[in-house]
C-alpha cells in the first residue's frame, strides 16, 4: 500500500510479531489522558482492535504508546474512533506494545462519525499533514461502521489476564485510580480526580465559540485554588474582570463571589458549553458531573474541565437546579447562608424572596384601570392540537423548549470585534430543544431514505472493492421540513427549518437498521408505520400526489401530523456559493459576503420514536 514503508497487517498479526508494521483499528480504550513521561516528552496510551469489538474486553487488542515533545502532535483519540497508524514499532520489552517514539515520525489519521449527511468523513491527520490513500479510507470506514454498533467495549469484568502472559497492566505515573465517582466538596478535590459537584456560578465567560469558562463555588476552601481578593476601591487588585485574555479594556469591578480560595475555574466543552450559554447565569445553582480536576500549566493552581462524553457525545454533565431536593443542595444553601452572614457585603442573591408589597408600575396601573370592576384576566388555554406527541421522546428534558423563530434569530450569533465592528457569526455549535411539526420531507419516496455508503476510490485502489467478500453497507439519510409549534405571535414571520437526519442519529430515531428498501418491502412497511407516528398521513398524501403527477401536497388540505419535541444540533458546512464548492481544492472566495464561507445547518439527535 502506497504511503507506508511497512505493509498493513491485522491486529492479531501485529501482536504475534515484533518489528515495524502499519495498522488500522478501533480505539477501544484510552488510558487516562495525556501525561508527562519521565523525560521531556508527553505521552498518550490507547488500545485498538479490528475484530470482536463486542466481546466485552480490550486485552486482546494492541496497546499503543505515542510519545511527542509537542502535545499538539499527539493523536487526540476518543473511544469509537478509528485510527490508522503507519510504521509503528511493536515490541515485547515492556509487555506486548506498539511504541511511537519521540524521534520517529509515525503518521496517524483519525476517522470519526459525522452527523452531516454530506460529509466526506475527512480524517484528522498528524503529526505532519498527509492524505490517506483511498484503500486506507475504505479500511477505516468499514471499521467505523462496525464501531458505531457497539455501545460498550468493556461489558465483562477483566478479572484475569489472557493466556500467554503477554499482558502487562500499564499505569500513568502518579495517577489516582478512578473509583466510582461520588458527590464531593471543593475542599476535598485533588489533581487527576473525576468528581461530581454541587454549587453556584460566580461568573461566566461565553464569548468563546468552542467552550465556556465557568467560575464555580460551593463555599468550601481548598488551598490549591486561586486566591480571589476583594477590591479595596483603588483598583490595585487585578481580579479577572472583563476579557480573560486581556484583549479588551473594561472598567474594573470587585470580585462578586466569596473571597479567598473558594472558587474553582471550570472549562465546559460542547455540548455542555451550549447548555450553559442558554440556561445558566450568575448565581445559578448547578450540579456538575464527571468533572476532571487537573493542575494549571500556567500557575500550578487547581482547575477543572468537563469534556465531551466519549460514550455518549450528546450527554450533558451540567444541569441547573431549580429546587432543594437534589443531593447536596440543602447543605450547599446552608454553607452559602452562613458565609454571607459572617461576611456581609452588598450582593444580589438569586434565592432571596422578592418583595411582593411593591406598588405596581405605571404601565401596570394603566392596565388595571382599563379593566372593569370584578373582571379577571383570561387564563392561557393550551390548544390540544399543539400538545406534543407522546410517541416521540426527546432527550435532555431539563433543557427549556425554544421556538424555531428564537433558534434561527439566536442573539448569541451577534458579535462585536475588538475594533467595534459588528457582525453575525454564520453558525455556532449549539444544541437546542424545540417543538415542531413535519410539513414535508426529502427524498419524496421512502425507498430512498436509505442509501449505500460509498468511498471515492482512485483507479489504483479499486481492487480492494473487487474481492469476493465485499458487501454494500447502507445508512439512513433524509431531510425533514418542519415548522414551529405553536405559531409565533401575530405580525411575526412563521419560520420553517430543514432538519437533516442521518447515520447513528437516524438509527436512534427509528430503531431500525438501514437496508436496501427497494428490495426489502417488509422493512419498507415497518419504516412507513414507524414514521406515521412522526408525521401522520403526510407520506400517504405525498405518495398520492406523486402518483397523480403533482409533487406538491399543499392543495390537498391539512395533514394529520402532530407536533413533537426534539433535540437539534447546529453546525456548519462549506457553503454552496463558492464556484468550487464540490471540489477539494478550496481557497476561492465566496460570492455571498454575509456567510463567511459557511452554511448554517441543523440536524436531529437524541430523539426517538416509541412504539
Amino acid at each position: 500500500m502506497s504511503g507506508s514503508n511497512s505493509r498493513y497487517v491485522d491486529i492479531s498479526t501485529a501482536r504475534s510479531k515484533q518489528g515495524t508494521v502499519s495498522v488500522v483499528g478501533v480505539v477501544v480504550d484510552v488510558f487516562g489522558g495525556i501525561y508527562k513521561s519521565r523525560g521531556s516528552s508527553s505521552c498518550i496510551t490507547f488500545t485498538i482492535k479490528d475484530c470482536d469489538l463486542n466481546n466485552g474486553h480490550t486485552w486482546d487488542g494492541l496497546k499503543i504508546k505515542y510519545f511527542k515533545d509537542n502535545e499538539n502532535a499527539l493523536p487526540p483519540v476518543r473511544l469509537h474512533d478509528v485510527i490508522l497508524v503507519r510504521d509503528i514499532w511493536v515490541t515485547s520489552r515492556h509487555g506486548l506494545i506498539g511504541v511511537a517514539s519521540q524521534d520517529k515520525n509515525v503518521l496517524w489519521a483519525i476517522f470519526r462519525p459525522d452527523p452531516d449527511p454530506t460529509s466526506s468523513h475527512a480524517p484528522l491527520c498528524g503529526p505532519t499533514p498527509f492524505e490517506p490513500t483511498a484503500s486506507e479510507r475504505v479500511l477505516a470506514m468499514n471499521l467505523l461502521n462496525d464501531s458505531t454498533a457497539v455501545n460498550d467495549f468493556r461489558k465483562a469484568a477483566e478479572h484475569a489476564p489472557p493466556p500467554g502472559g503477554s499482558f502487562v497492566q500499564a499505569a500513568i505515573p502518579n495517577s489516582k485510580p478512578r473509583a466510582h465517582r461520588r458527590l464531593m466538596l471543593v475542599q476535598d478535590i485533588e489533581e487527576r480526580m473525576f468528581v461530581d459537584l454541587v454549587g453556584e456560578v460566580v461568573k461566566m465567560y461565553t464569548n468563546d465559540g468552542e467552550k465556556v469558562l465557568l467560575f464555580f463555588t460551593d463555599y468550601t476552601t481548598n488551598a490549591a485554588l486561586e486566591d480571589h481578593q476583594l477590591d479595596n476601591g483603588d483598583g490595585s487588585n487585578p481580579g479577572s474582570e472583563g476579557d480573560v485574555y486581556g484583549y479588551q479594556k473594561r472598567s474594573h469591578k470587585s470580585w462578586p463571589g466569596p473571597a479567598g480560595r473558594r472558587t474553582l475555574q471550570v472549562t465546559l466543552w460542547e455540548p455542555h458549553a451550549a447548555y450553559a450559554r442558554q440556561n445558566l447565569r450568575t448565581d445559578s445553582i448547578i450540579t456538575l458531573s464527571n468533572v476532571h480536576v487537573k493542575q494549571s500549566r500556567v500557575d500550578g493552581i487547581l482547575e477543572a474541565a468537563i469534556h465531551t462524553d466519549r460514550h455518549f457525545p450528546s450527554k450533558l454533565h451540567v444541569r441547573r437546579v431549580e429546587g432543594r431536593n437534589d443531593e447536596g443542595v440543602e447543605q450547599f444553601l446552608q454553607r452559602k447562608s452562613e458565609y454571607w452572614k459572617a461576611n456581609p457585603r452588598k450582593r444580589k442573591q438569586e434565592n432571596e424572596p422578592q418583595d411582593t408589597s411593591k406598588k405596581p408600575g405605571k404601565k401596570q396601573r394603566k392596565k388595571l384601570e382599563k379593566m372593569e370592576e370584578g373582571q379577571m384576566p383570561i387564563p392561557h388555554v393550551t390548544n390540544k392540537r399543539n400538545a406534543p406527541n407522546e410517541h416521540v421522546e426527546a432527550g435532555s428534558p431539563s433543557v427549556p423548549i425554544q421556538s424555531l423563530e428564537a433558534i434561527l434569530s439566536n442573539k448569541f450569533h451577534d458579535n462585536t470585534s475588538y475594533d467595534n465592528v459588528e457582525y453575525r457569526l454564520p453558525f455556532q455549535n449549539f444544541c437546542y430543544r424545540t417543538t415542531v411539526r413535519v410539513v414535508d420531507f426529502f427524498p419524496p419516496r421512502l425507498e430512498d431514505f436509505a442509501v449505500p455508503q460509498q468511498a471515492n476510490l482512485d483507479s489504483d485502489d479499486e481492487m480492494i472493492l473487487n474481492s469476493s467478500n465485499n458487501f454494500i453497507r447502507w445508512e439512513w439519510r433524509f431531510c425533514l421540513l418542519v415548522e414551529s409549534v405553536p405559531p409565533p405571535p401575530a405580525g411575526q414571520i412563521k419560520e420553517k427549518m430543514r432538519l437533516f437526519v442521518a447515520g447513528p442519529d437516524a438509527e436512534y430515531l427509528l430503531k431500525i437498521t438501514a437496508v436496501n428498501l427497494r428490495k426489502n418491502s417488509q422493512q419498507l412497511e415497518i419504516l412507513r408505520q414507524k414514521l406515521f407516528h412522526l408525521w401522520g398521513d403526510l407520506e400517504e398524501r405525498k405518495r398520492e400526489a406523486l402518483h397523480d403527477g403533482n409533487k406538491s401536497i399543499q392543495d390537498r388540505g391539512l395533514v394529520s401530523s402532530r407536533p413533537f419535541n426534539c433535540c437539534l444540533q447546529e453546525y456548519g458546512v462549506i457553503c454552496r456559493h463558492r464556484p468550487d464548492a464540490d471540489s477539494d481544492a478550496g481557497g476561492s472566495d465566496c460570492s455571498d459576503e454575509h456567510c463567511f464561507g459557511w452554511e448554517r445547518r441543523f440536524s436531529m439527535f437524541l430523539t426517538t420514536i416509541r412504539d
